[in-house]
């Protein structure tokens, strides 16, 4: 026998008094229709309804998940961008393997309140990190075909070369100036003088990597000069200026003595200081063009990177491929 079907007019007739409360024997005197087939054409049309409604919502909760999944990972580029620095010679020589775990161990979920119960606070770094490493590939994955990710190998192994380069130019100002002051003796014995029990020795060589850096890597060219103090707190005071772009915890302050015997002393110290530099710029110049060569490889993996990685150039990448933890 055929199935009867109701025509759209008679369902909502059916679907109007049934929504008013009204029972089925009262619904098949109003409409004439069989209460067996106006109950089982409602029934058919609540179950549609119902599947329609979580349909809706899964897309919307698909459309949340994947709005946190992309800010996720453009958070995760631009903190891999930002950790991607040159060492600095006097407070980062991170080697690459540090600098990559430390990137992988910053927490993005803090903000993120869906995250919470996934991560709980139990172990929460090692849940962190976890949670990274996974969103790291996702990065790649959506990025593989755009982003030269080979070059962050470049990047590691270029890191690791300054490094060691940075160590070893500071050995070597140690050395040439601890021979300088041994033809010195007179200047050393001042200094510890002044100094006693104190690493003025090692802030000294500190000030002359900085002025070497600056000078030969970065390009900005300054001589190591003495001031003296002009205020009312400073006056009588003199101290050695590494170079005028250095922080200012580098300078060698000389405030212990006359102001005459601050000034002279300072004053050695600016030609034993220039002398050094001169010596280890002559003596070690391949040394430094090669960490001069490290740091332009860094620069420019950084740059092809940060082509691609670009919010604005990454978000369509991810919007038109797909990974393993992609919520759609």
């Amino acid at each position: 026998m055929k199935k009867i079907l109701l025509s759209d007019s008679q369902l909502q007739h059916v679907l109007s008094l049934r929504e008013n409360g009204l029972s089925w024997i009262k619904i098949e005197k109003a409409t004439g229709i069989a209460r067996r087939i106006a109950k089982r054409e409602y029934d058919e049309w609540s179950a549609k309804q119902s599947q329609r409604q979580l349909e809706d919502a899964r897309k919307e909760v698909v459309a949340q998940e994947y709005r946190i999944h992309l800010d996720l990972l453009s958070r995760m580029a631009n903190f891999l961008l930002d950790s991607l620095v040159i060492p600095h010679p006097l407070t980062d020589l991170r080697r690459a393997d540090e600098v990559m775990s430390q990137f992988l161990a910053k927490d993005f979920y803090q903000d993120q309140p869906s995250f919470e119960l996934r991560l709980g606070d139990q172990q929460r770094d090692k849940r962190v990190i976890r949670m990274n490493e996974l969103l790291f590939k996702s990065l790649r994955d959506h990025t593989e075909r755009k982003v030269p990710w080979q070059v962050l190998n470049t990047w590691k192994e270029a890191r690791n070369s300054c490094v060691e380069y940075i160590i070893k130019i500071r050995k070597e100002i140690s050395e040439v100036f601890t021979n300088i002051l041994r033809q010195k003796s007179e200047l050393k014995e001042k200094i510890d003088k002044v100094y006693r029990d104190s690493s003025v020795i090692e802030d000294i060589v500190r000030g002359l990597l900085i002025n070497i850096w600056l000078n030969g890597l970065i390009g900005v060219n300054s001589r190591v000069i003495t001031m003296k103090g002009a205020s009312l707190i400073t006056q009588g005071t003199a101290w050695v200026v590494f170079h005028d772009k250095a922080p200012s915890e580098t300078n060698i302050i000389f405030d212990r003595e006359s102001p005459n015997d601050n000034k002279l002393l300072a004053k050695e110290m600016i030609g034993v200081s220039r002398w050094a530099i001169e010596n280890v710029q002559k003596e070690k110049g391949v040394l430094i063009q090669n960490l001069k060569r490290e740091v332009q490889v860094m620069q420019d993996a950084t740059c092809k990177l940060e082509e691609v990685l670009n919010p604005l150039i990454l978000r369509p990448i991810v919007l038109n491929t797909k990974c393993d933890i992609c919520p759609i």
